[in-house]
């Protein structure tokens, strides 16, 4: 687990400054990472580097069941919340995967929607669409409610079967900078869709 939050880590603090939200959830399985990344990359804030990085592994640190998959792009104000984004996705499997996409986001202190549909071009056509949902009402001065849903699902348009779906619930208490609460992660692999569950407790930071 150390190895996988030091190379998920290493890309997104070296660009700095902007506050990155990290979690960890300790699920009765295994154990999730997720961190998010938008940052403004030229004076007038219309080009965005934007970072999803995902990964999981169980206990035992078993190699089969290490998972990582960071997808990078940089994207392009169009107006309305509307970008363009061109990049790449490093996956712990299928390796260096060129996309392109639309993305729609919407940021509030209380509030942020993502919808990124993204083609992927290597080593077979895909295309995949990931949706975050975050409802974030304050509940005092330092204190919100939080609550998450996240949705991924990646069609094999080569193949034209699924490839790979993933689903995750959040809802906890934040104070300040830390967020503590229940989660649960929906994974499924493959045309026969083999799932695999997590069931237990987040931890987020605002680096």
């Amino acid at each position: 687990m150390k190895k996988l939050l030091v190379l998920c880590l290493f890309p997104l603090l070296s660009l700095a400054q902007a506050p990155i939200p990290a979690e960890v959830m300790f699920g009765n399985n295994r154990a999730n990472l997720l961190l998010i990344l938008n940052r403004p990359i030229d004076a007038k804030g219309r080009f965005h580097f934007f970072n999803v990085t995902v990964g999981a592994v169980d206990y035992n640190n078993t190699p089969s069941e290490t998972e990582i998959v960071l997808n990078n792009s940089v994207t392009y104000a169009l107006g309305n919340n509307f970008h363009v984004a061109a990049g790449a996705q490093w996956h712990f499997k299928l390796g260096f995967v060129p996309t392109i996409g639309l993305q729609y986001l919407k940021a509030r202190p209380d509030f942020l929607l993502v919808v990124f549909p993204t083609f992927n071009m290597l080593p077979n056509k895909n295309l995949e669409t990931v949706g975050i949902l975050e409802i974030k009402p304050a509940l005092g001065k330092n204190t919100r409610l939080y609550t998450r849903l996240q949705a991924m699902y990646n069609q094999d348009m080569t193949l034209e079967s699924h490839a790979r779906s993933a689903y995750s619930l959040r809802a906890g208490i934040s104070v300040k900078q830390f967020t503590v609460g229940l989660g649960s992660n929906l994974d499924y692999y493959g045309p026969m869709k083999f799932d695999k569950t997590n069931h237990g407790l987040f931890v987020q930071v605002r680096l």
